[in-house]
C-alpha cells in the first residue's frame, strides 16, 4: 500500500494538478471513418499542433523553426474506439524500424536512451497511477513504415497486459505523411467517460541525419512534448 501511495504522489507531481492541465476536448464521432490514411473526412475536427513555435509545448534540442517538423493530431471517440488522425510534415525524414526489444539504446559510457529519439517517431502515452499505455509510431516514407510497437502496464506493480496492435494506415504525398490510427477501448482496458479526463503525453521526435551512427546523432537529438488530458465531449 505504501508503494502505491508513493507512486500516486510521484505521478501527481509529474502531471501537476488536473485543474492546471491543458485539456484536449475530443468530440464524439459524428461521421464514418475510412481507415485509409487519407484525412478527407476529418475536416473541422480540432487538432493538437506540435511545432517548434507553438506555445505551451516543451521543446528540447536544436530546432531551427517550424520548417523542421510539424504534426497536426486530431481525435474522435465512440464507445468502441478512439480514432486518431495525424498530418505530419518534416524537412528531412529519418525513418527506421525500432523493435520493442531494441527500444533501449546504451551508449559507450553506459548512458541509456530510448532508441526512438534517434529517428522520426510519435509517442502517444496514457499514464495514470495504476496504468500506463504507450504507443510509438513512425511515419511511412518511401514505402517503408509505419513502424510501431505498444506496451500496456497495469496495477501498482506495473504488470504487463496483453493488448492488440492498433489499426494503422498511412499515406505519403507531396512530402507530407497522413495517418489514421484506431485504438480499441476493450484492448486498452479503458472506457471513455465524460466526467473523467484521461492524462495524455504526446512526444514528437525529429531526426535530420538518416544513415548516421547513433553516437554521432546525440548532439542533434530534438523533440517536442505536449502534456495534458483528454476530455471526451459530445
Amino acid at each position: 500500500m505504501r508503494h502505491f501511495a508513493i507512486r500516486c504522489l510521484l505521478l501527481s507531481l509529474s502531471f501537476g494538478p488536473l485543474s492546471a492541465q491543458t485539456f484536449w476536448d475530443v468530440p464524439r464521432r459524428d461521421r464514418e471513418i475510412h481507415v485509409d490514411g487519407l484525412l478527407d473526412e476529418w475536416e473541422g475536427v480540432p487538432a493538437i499542433v506540435l511545432a517548434p513555435s507553438v506555445e505551451g509545448l516543451r521543446s528540447d534540442g536544436p530546432f531551427e523553426g517550424d520548417g523542421d517538423v510539424r504534426a497536426d493530431i486530431q481525435a474522435m471517440w465512440d464507445t468502441d474506439y478512439l480514432y486518431l488522425a495525424v498530418s505530419w510534415a518534416d524537412d528531412v525524414w529519418d525513418v527506421e524500424e525500432v523493435r520493442r526489444q531494441d527500444a533501449v539504446w546504451i551508449g559507450p559510457e553506459g548512458t541509456r536512451r530510448d532508441r526512438m529519439y534517434f529517428f522520426d517517431y510519435l509517442r502517444f502515452q496514457i499514464r495514470e497511477p495504476d496504468y500506463d499505455y504507450t504507443l510509438w509510431v513512425s511515419p511511412r516514407v518511401d514505402g517503408r513504415g509505419p513502424f510501431f510497437w505498444t506496451r500496456l502496464l497495469e496495477g501498482f506493480r506495473g504488470r504487463e497486459r496483453a493488448t492488440a496492435s492498433p489499426m494503422i494506415s498511412a499515406q505519403e504525398r507531396d512530402g507530407r505523411v497522413t495517418m489514421e490510427i484506431i485504438l480499441m477501448w476493450n484492448q486498452l482496458r479503458r472506457k471513455p467517460e465524460r466526467n473523467r479526463p484521461v492524462p495524455l503525453t504526446l512526444i514528437l521526435t525529429d531526426s535530420d541525419h538518416p544513415g548516421r551512427f547513433l553516437e554521432s546523432k546525440l548532439e542533434f537529438l530534438k523533440w517536442l512534448t505536449w502534456r495534458g488530458a483528454i476530455r471526451f465531449v459530445d
